[in-house]
């Protein structure tokens, strides 16, 4: 007996040391795995790299299920700030037409409208349809027509309209809604005509480690990524045609100014992960020659750019790509800057970072209404708000944004997230504005509004036949 439990003793001890080696072990696996975790996230290497990926395309599927569903536009929803539906403010009636692009009845389209609201023309856009091959976007492409909107706008003289899908493609469609030319390019954000003929519209390139088509130390050097985003200025014809792509990283790096890109906090370890645009332009405008001696410091045909990530303007010659003048703040994560008959530029200044949104890009209906319109002169930096940001004056919009100077010295404003367009006078009042109401707490995006003089027009019959 003696004997017996001496060896259940043994094999007692044997069964306790085994359970503490496999504790021991695992905890040191444990341990191990937790050690590299901490060194991946830190810096961004692999490990972290699947990781994240992994949880961003898991949230993103999770946020697309009612787009993908079909049940419910939800990227194109806000919470509503304003009451009304329609045009709710209309002071004044001077004959110009408004052009409007947003989401109308359950689908992407833009609209003409007299200041009260009736609709001259409307034309419908459709991804699907326009574009059925999408292997030019590569892994980009649009699930659904739900899961792509209209960003760019411009309506030309003889009723056409030229207007980007969100980083998805160029169309060109007539008065009456037939596609003239589509362009298989990702384009984005504004368009705008050039002053010799064709458009100016911000593109993007996927640039893939292994086969860089081009170099932008550290970006391009970092292992953990499949591609890197490049925005190109693009000068479009008549006809679709692009005849210049120009890269804006390749400029800043011509111009010295590596420096700025890279002063944003980020490590650069050879294993990061760098999944955005390097710039983020979202604008590009042309001075034109009535306006050149109001800026002697620049030429006819400079191209004023906004880049959302660095917080900067500037402004470049298309015939050599030299920097001319550039500017960091002190506007947050702007848009749509405009050359001013007064040599002053003017910007639509969000000034808020997208910690104010929800996961969805909602913005708070209940503010902080920090948006303003705000005015620069470039020769002496000078900055000053023009309108917003102030009582009886409140606006928001964390992200997109555009704003048109009216001859009067007002402004059109299209406060992207509260679905909202709306024109001030010199004064400041808001002398007309529309929301495009989707249901009784919430509105669906705008994402231009534009105006134009009935005289712009060469067209005298908006009607069209039957389709």
């Amino acid at each position: 007996m003696g004997g017996g439990n001496r060896n259940g003793q043994r094999d007692e001890t044997r069964d306790g040391g085994r359970i503490v080696s496999v504790a021991a072990g695992s905890a040191l696996a444990l341990a191990a795995a937790f050690g590299y975790g901490l060194y991946s996230g830190a810096t961004q290497g692999p490990a972290f790299t699947a990781v994240m990926s992994f949880l961003d395309t898991a949230r993103r599927a999770l946020d697309e299920v009612p787009n993908l569903a079909g049940t419910e536009p939800a990227d194109f929803l806000q919470p509503a700030r304003q009451p009304g539906e329609g045009v709710t403010i209309n002071a004044r009636d001077d004959g110009r037409l408004i052009a409007i692009a947003g989401f109308f009845d359950g689908q992407n389209g833009v609209r003409l409208m007299r200041r009260d609201g009736t609709v001259v023309a409307s034309w419908i856009l459709q991804f699907s349809r326009d574009f059925p091959d999408t292997a030019y976007l590569e892994d980009r492409a649009p699930q659904t027509d739900w899961n792509v909107d209209l960003h760019g706008l411009v309506v030309n003289p003889d009723g056409s309209v030229v207007v980007n899908y969100e980083y998805a493609g160029l169309i060109k469609l007539d008065r009456c809604g037939r596609t003239e030319w589509t362009l298989d390019h990702a384009t984005h954000h504004s368009v705008e005509r050039a002053e010799g003929g064709g458009y100016w519209v911000p593109g993007l390139r996927l640039l893939h480690p292994g086969r860089m088509e081009d170099s932008f130390p550290p970006f391009t050097e970092m292992k953990g990524v499949p591609y890197i985003l490049d925005d190109l200025i693009l000068k479009v014809t008549e006809d679709g045609e692009i005849t210049q792509a120009k890269s804006v990283p390749r400029i800043l790096y011509d111009n010295g100014m590596e420096t700025v890109l890279t002063a944003n906090g980020m490590s650069f370890f050879a294993t990061g992960r760098w999944n955005d645009e390097i710039v983020h332009m979202n604008k590009i405008a042309e001075l034109p020659a009535a306006l050149a001696a109001a800026f002697p410091q620049f030429a006819p045909g400079d191209l004023l750019l906004s880049l959302r990530e660095q917080n900067m303007l500037l402004v470049v010659s298309p015939g050599d790509w030299r920097v001319k003048w550039r500017q960091i703040g002190p506007w947050r994560r702007q848009h749509d800057p405009e050359f001013m008959t007064d040599g002053t530029i003017t910007l639509f200044n969000n000034n808020a970072y997208r910690t104010l949104l929800g996961e969805r890009d909602t913005s708070p209906a209940d503010g902080p209404f920090v948006t303003e319109i705000g005015r620069v002169d470039p020769k002496t930096g000078t900055y000053a708000p023009a309108w917003g940001n102030r009582p009886g004056q409140e606006m928001l919009s964390v992200i997109r944004g555009k704003q048109e100077p009216q001859a009067d010295g007002g402004f059109l404003v299209t406060e992207f997230e509260a679905g909202r367009a709306f024109e001030t006078d010199a004064a400041g009042r808001i002398v007309w504005e529309y929301i495009n109401r989707y249901d009784a707490t919430r509105v669906a995006e705008i994402t231009e509004a534009r105006s134009y003089p009935a005289s712009y027009f060469t067209v005298t019959d908006w009607s069209c036949p039957a389709p």
